[in-house]
């Protein structure tokens, strides 16, 4: 039980998607399974600092990736979380029925998180503050949704995941021009010579013509200078690293959100243990930031699980820009 305990206070020192945890990122934390972990945080012990956002109503239980794990005395900040919003919406909405009104949204959580978080809603209602990838219609019965439900896709164009997965840092995040076409976020995972998605002539990720594709190493798609493939020294890392980015990042949406796997498969010349010390010190520049996947949306691969880098307990996966540099 200390370990469990362990684990969330260590989540909730990461912050951002990483608490509070769902009760099944909880379990695969500390090596569970869900229903071992639930049974463990319903020990007298656990349930004096622990609490679970929903339990079980009659015989149906809640699935683990609904039901969030916190401590206690976090109530009234997770009450007042887009964390806690944005699972709560994503549990309610329905594929025929997207928006969701507000007095349907606290419904399945315990009693004094439930009353705490409807009137948060309310107040953000009242402050017009809602998180960039939700939106509400006013008026007396107030209906939230997921903004990406709320466009109409171009035909043909892949279904888009309701939300992405929040920083863990708290970092800013550039988002994407208005009215630009989104794309879901394993589309990053595109291979680099992919064609856009958007049915333009294909092109270099990095700007080349068309032309320069075929038979292109993987290298100059990064945006190495095409002398550096002749024997020439190879541009610094940060200068492939920023061009791989913006060119992976604008044919999957512009979303601001890149897979590892995609970025290291861009520079396939950098050992992995250059890559990351380079990316290190990226971060430290705070020219970019790490984010786990908080599962919901995307199923992660065993390539992206394999690419990625594990901190604190957290499997990060997708590589965002800063923009409080």
């Amino acid at each position: 039980m200390p370990m469990l305990l362990g684990v969330l206070e260590s989540q909730r020192q990461l912050g951002g998607a990483s608490y509070p945890p769902t009760l099944e990122r909880l379990a695969e934390l500390t090596g569970d399974t869900p229903a071992a972990t639930s049974k463990a945080l319903s020990s007298k012990e656990a349930k004096g600092r622990a609490l679970l956002s929903r339990t079980a109503g009659g015989k149906k239980k809640p699935a683990p990736g609904t039901v969030l794990v916190l401590l206690k005395e976090d109530l009234q900040t997770v009450a007042q979380s887009d964390r806690l919003l944005e699972v709560q919406l994503q549990s309610a909405r329905k594929p025929d029925a997207p928006a969701v009104d507000l007095a349907q949204l606290p419904k399945g959580l315990v009693t004094g998180l439930g009353r705490a978080f409807k009137a948060a809603l309310e107040q953000r209602l009242a402050e017009r503050r809602l998180p960039r990838t939700i939106g509400a219609l006013t008026g007396k019965k107030p209906l939230f949704f997921f903004l990406a439900d709320a466009v109409l896709p171009a035909a043909g164009a892949p279904a888009r995941p309701a939300t992405t997965t929040a920083p863990t840092d708290g970092a800013p995040r550039p988002t994407a021009p208005r009215g630009a076409r989104t794309a879901p976020a394993d589309a990053a995972d595109a291979a680099p010579t992919d064609a856009p998605s958007n049915g333009a002539p294909a092109a270099s990720l990095a700007g080349a013509p068309a032309a320069s594709l075929a038979g292109a190493p993987a290298a100059s798609l990064a945006g190495a200078p095409a002398a550096s493939l002749a024997g020439a020294p190879a541009a610094p890392f940060a200068a492939r690293f920023d061009a791989a980015f913006t060119a992976l990042d604008r044919v999957s949406g512009g979303n601001n959100y890149v897979t590892l796997r995609a970025l290291r498969a861009a520079l396939p010349d950098v050992p992995r243990a250059t890559f990351d010390d380079e990316l290190a010190a990226l971060r430290r520049q705070r020219r970019y930031s790490l984010d786990p996947s908080d599962g919901r949306h995307h199923q992660m691969a065993e390539a992206e699980r394999e690419a990625g880098i594990l901190e604190a307990g957290n499997l990060l996966v997708y590589v965002a820009r800063r923009d409080d540099a």
